[in-house]
């Protein structure tokens, strides 16, 4: 079936913008469709999340004893700590923003970091892959097409999640370093190790062989279409298959321009969570001598793995009470309005903070104009493969 073109050609913003260049032979122009998900679906998931997030806070505030201690403890946050954890969230959120500049080359750090708070703002309110799709929106309202957002997007997100898989390990490391350890953190590096070396081989086999790039990402696209209801249109098995190929060059080329400066902003945008979470546990009152520094490495590498994949949105609901109960077990039940208040303050901060951000990020997109950019005509097969990961419609043939 042939291609449908746009009946009207984006013309070039000027001879030195790539992303206004005339489109190179067999591309065609490619709009992704409307959301997925029907209003009626979206209303069902939410109310199943705010179901789930009233039952998590019932359980997690019905357990605490004394809930005006909890309120002490945050009243008892210093001036001098809540400068440096605010500052903390905003270096950890301008990392973020590099990972996107440097993932989508033509993008500049302020549109960067618009994108990413603005997206975060809608993923931590709005059931689905919410953000992600409000991330493409605006790459899209500023000349860059699906195709480099799946490319970053896949980029950073194998990245970070790999930093998640491995975490645990040097939590673990942490612990034993300072004489804190256990045979049940042992056995969680051991099985943290074990899946890092798994998830190791598949990109190493990835960089070396096309072929397995192809198998893996036709693989994965059959697991993508049935998850996502893609039986008859766009994209295919072979889309999704050319995408992963796609995926292992842009690696490579990547790799080695920026390789470094990504994994860097990577670890950092980890690592500065993890102090954000420490200094909070402090501020309320928390010392070395209640939960150890390695105690804290632990429970927030662990914590981060069992929510790699978010069944609310932001996490919210599930994060606070596995925190709460992992540090509850550390200190024997002990410290229970601390940790109640430390962890609410750590998720006010890392949850409430880029909602905040993200409603001014999000009205500076509208306003700001002068950054919109007709959108470069691409292949309809990695126009497809993005749309599906935003929950978006594929665009037709």
């Amino acid at each position: 079936m042939p291609r449908r073109l746009s009946r009207r050609k984006p013309p070039p913003e000027s001879p030195e913008d790539p992303r206004g260049a005339e489109p190179a032979d067999g591309e065609a122009a490619t709009e992704p469709g409307p959301q997925r998900m029907r209003p009626s679906e979206i209303a069902a998931r939410a109310a199943l999340t705010l179901l789930l997030i009233g039952l998590i806070a019932w359980i997690l505030l019905g357990n605490v004893s004394d809930l005006e201690a909890v309120g002490e403890a945050l009243q008892g946050v210093s001036r001098e700590a809540g400068i440096v954890l605010i500052v903390m969230v905003l270096v950890v959120q301008l990392l973020i923003a590099l990972q996107l500049g440097l993932t989508v080359p033509g993008l500049g750090m302020t549109q960067a970091f618009v994108a990413v708070e603005g997206a975060a703002a809608v993923s931590n309110t709005v059931p689905g892959p919410s953000g992600t799709a409000t991330r493409l929106g605006m790459l899209r309202s500023w000349g860059f097409n699906t195709g480099e957002f799946a490319r970053s997007w896949l980029f950073t997100s194998s990245l970070t999640n790999f930093m998640v898989v491995v975490g645990p390990v040097f939590g673990v490391l942490i612990a034993i370093a300072i004489g804190d350890a256990s045979w049940q953190l042992m056995l969680l590096g051991l099985i943290a190790v074990a899946v890092s070396v798994t998830a190791v081989v598949i990109v190493w086999m990835m960089v070396r062989k096309a072929a397995f790039a192809y198998r893996l990402g036709a693989l994965v696209g059959r697991f993508v279409r049935w998850g996502a209801g893609v039986v008859h249109r766009r994209p295919s098995e072979h889309d999704f298959a050319e995408a992963a190929v796609d995926f292992r060059d842009g690696l490579i080329e990547l790799w080695s321009h920026r390789g470094g400066r990504i994994v860097a902003a990577v670890v950092a945008v980890y690592v500065g969570n993890g102090i954000i979470l420490a200094i909070s546990m402090r501020a309320v009152g928390l010392g070395t001598d209640a939960i150890p520094i390695g105690a804290v490495a632990v429970v927030y590498t662990v914590v981060r793995l069992l929510t790699i994949v978010n069944i609310t949105p932001g996490g919210v609901g599930v994060v606070e009470a596995l925190y709460t109960a992992a540090f509850l077990i550390v200190t024997g039940g002990a410290d229970e309005a601390e940790i109640v208040a430390g962890v609410i303050l750590f998720r006010g901060l890392t949850y409430a903070g880029p909602i905040l951000l993200g409603a001014a990020a999000l009205l500076v997109w509208r306003l700001k104009k002068s950054w919109r950019k007709p959108v470069r005509p691409e292949p309809i097969g990695p126009a497809s493969v993005g749309a599906t990961l935003a929950g978006r419609e594929p665009p037709e043939e």
